[in-house]
């Protein structure tokens, strides 16, 4: 049946089925890519390198936390409301969809974290060159319309039209050049400046980000601060702690309890920090309602 399909595969007709089932079912930014542009990608980290037979790359955006959770006062309600499943997921199903109607290889590329506790693919590299979103100076891909938004990366063999990257940048928008002409800063900067403690840095030129500076690990202490890598260290003084009644403070206290409900209970609460993009411009309509 799948050489049938195979032999009267339309890939205009395929390409719109696909990407129309993945706006139905909650993707906001549905895109094709060419997975060539990410062949400088280090080895085992290219598309080539997890799906041999790749001929087209599905990036899909969506599942964003909604507008109150980010407008809740308390960055608690972020760490416990994880969306990031939902695009997963949907990433599952578009695979199946491949599978089983066309007779072509689809992988959902792994959100979790391959060797040396690095990303099994450049996902952002993904999206941009799907034109799924741009590169932005807080560190995200950003969707112009939608601002951030979490994102799955399906590899087929199914050779499919691309779209490829964005004309026009997201960033930086017009609110944030405007800014930096009257302050020198952008409400990223502003929020989580390098010189300050923070993690982005970086200037404007006519309209353009250059000299972009990001303290990936003073980032990455945040943005998973209760995640794996806080069951990690708490474990680890548990385990050199000498006093009884210290170890059980430890294991029972709040941190060490909010680190396992995490990873546990709360689905994909892996962004704990997402300040930046609370006061990104782009998308703001989306998060600001009444």
């Amino acid at each position: 049946m799948a050489s049938a399909m195979t032999d009267q595969l339309d890939p205009t007709e395929a390409k719109t089925a696909i990407l129309g089932t993945a706006a139905k079912r909650g993707a906001a930014v549905a895109r094709v890519g060419d997975p060539d542009l990410l062949g400088d990608s280090p080895p085992g980290r290219r598309p080539a390198d997890l799906l041999p037979q790749v001929k087209s790359m599905i990036v899909l955006g969506g599942a964003a936390p909604r507008a109150g959770e980010w407008n809740s006062p308390r960055s608690e309600v972020m760490e416990t409301v994880g969306t990031a499943d939902r695009i997963a997921g949907l990433g599952t199903a578009i695979a199946r969809q491949i599978e089983q109607k066309y007779g072509y290889y689809a992988l959902n590329v792994p959100t979790s974290t391959d060797k040396g506790d690095q990303p099994f693919l450049d996902f952002k590299a993904a999206a941009v060159a799907a034109g799924a979103g741009s590169d932005s100076l807080a560190g995200p891909v950003l969707d112009a319309d939608h601002g951030f938004l979490y994102l799955a990366v399906v590899l087929t063999s199914l050779p499919l039209e691309f779209d490829g990257p964005l004309a026009e940048p997201a960033c930086p928008a017009p609110a944030c050049v405007e800014m930096w002409e009257s302050e020198g800063t952008t409400p990223c900067l502003s929020i989580c400046s390098i010189d300050d403690g923070g993690c982005l840095g970086g200037e404007i030129e006519q309209g353009v980000v250059i000299g972009r500076r990001y303290n990936e690990a003073r980032c990455r202490d945040r943005v998973y601060h209760y995640w794996i890598p806080g069951y990690q260290a708490v474990l680890e003084n548990v385990l050199n702690e000498p006093d009884a009644r210290r170890r059980k403070m430890m294991l029972y206290g709040s941190y060490f309890t909010k680190t396992m409900w995490s990873i546990t209970y709360s689905g994909v609460a892996q962004g704990q920090c997402l300040e930046c993009m609370r006061v990104c411009p782009v998308g703001a309509e989306k998060r600001n309602l009444r």
